[in-house]
């Protein structure tokens, strides 16, 4: 007799599992314990990002955003595995999320990994970086710190960079804001994937107006 098939496992539905950021205002600087600086991971993928940030600066507080609710779910299930209470992770829309936090001037280094995968221009309405998400990331930054956004789009980084150029409250590195290498020791999936197949990684850095005062 063959053997009996049993039923087949209902899907996983990763948009009611997944960790989400409380409802009303978000105060960031309650999310993690300790008082070390925050830093905004936004569209970690897989986590390698936040995995390896964790490791290069054990003092920072680092809060995570995904726009996909699986990948949100499974890097919040390995954060766990290893005891990281500096990070937490939320499944959401960044511009929503972030749009509710604060305090203002409370946020040292933002992250933003390859955003925007939507290639139509009816599609341009979705894009993550634009000017009013400009305007949440200057509000939520300190005096002084910093924004790095990398993807492999060049029309893309071109696009950012004029936007950042373009925003008041934003000063490019070096006046360009082009960097060649990752300068904070914690890669995407994306960006390791790329660096391994030898293709381009376009990686802007800028500052939030008004700079600090140069370190002693």
């Amino acid at each position: 007799m063959a053997p009996r098939v049993g039923r087949p496992e209902p899907p996983v539905r990763y948009d009611e599992i997944a960790p989400r950021a409380p409802d009303g205002p978000i105060d960031l600087s309650s999310l993690a314990p300790g008082g070390g600086p925050i830093e905004l991971d936004i569209g970690f993928g897989r986590g390698r990002s936040l995995f390896e940030r964790a490791e290069a600066a054990p003092e920072a507080r680092i809060v995570g955003v995904e726009l996909k609710a699986k990948w949100a779910w499974r890097v919040e299930q390995r954060r766990r595995r290893l005891g990281l209470d500096r990070v937490v992770v939320f499944a959401g829309d960044a511009r929503d999320l972030l749009d509710r936090a604060g305090p203002d001037g409370s946020v040292a280094r933002v992250f933003v990994h390859f955003p925007d995968p939507w290639w139509k221009k009816r599609h341009a309405k979705r894009r993550v970086l634009g000017p009013s998400f400009l305007d949440t990331l200057a509000r939520l930054l300190e005096p002084g710190g910093a924004l790095y956004v990398q993807t492999d789009v060049e029309a893309r980084a071109l696009l950012y960079r004029d936007l950042i150029a373009a925003h008041a409250d934003f000063a490019l590195d070096g006046g360009r804001g082009w960097v060649e290498a990752n300068p904070f020791g914690a890669r995407s999936n994306r960006e390791a994937r790329a660096d391994e197949d030898g293709l381009p990684v376009y990686r802007l850095l800028a500052h939030r107006l008004p700079l600090g005062p140069p370190a002693p």
